[in-house]
């Protein structure tokens, strides 16, 4: 039997463990590399809040009720530039803010229901047949 090996400082190793290891490796770092889900904290004064950059390709903003899923009550977030506030709606885990202002900040102003804790977000491309934003 053939058996693809290496020498690498005085060690023989196997060609697919060293392939295996490197893969491993590099997963590893990219997972470390990708952000953490963003999150609005609740902030009635609007105190906290945070940017949301949409730039292209991407064309929406995507909110969820925090912790997912959460249909009960609705969340209402606040565009600090742009004066808006878009709302979940009730039976709704998220919703999706089509075209919005391109850097606005952002903060998660009101809820009718103490068990939403945040409310999450992304900057995403609208596939359409989402639930819109009231």
């Amino acid at each position: 039997m053939l058996r693809n090996t290496s020498t690498f400082a005085g060690q023989t190793v196997c060609r697919g463990k060293i392939a295996a290891t490197f893969a491993i490796a590099t997963l590893s770092l990219v997972a470390t590399a990708l952000p953490a889900a963003a999150q609005l904290a609740f902030s009635p004064d609007c105190r906290n809040h945070q940017p949301i950059a949409v730039v292209p390709p991407q064309d929406a903003i995507l909110f969820t009720k925090q912790p997912a899923p959460h249909p009960n009550g609705t969340a209402s977030i606040f565009a600090i530039n742009n004066l808006d506030t878009y709302v979940i709606p009730a039976g709704a885990n998220s919703c999706v803010v089509a075209a919005p202002h391109a850097n606005d900040d952002y903060c998660f102003i009101a809820r009718n229901d103490n068990t939403i804790d945040g409310v999450g977000f992304a900057a995403i491309r609208n596939p359409g047949g989402l639930t819109a934003c009231q």
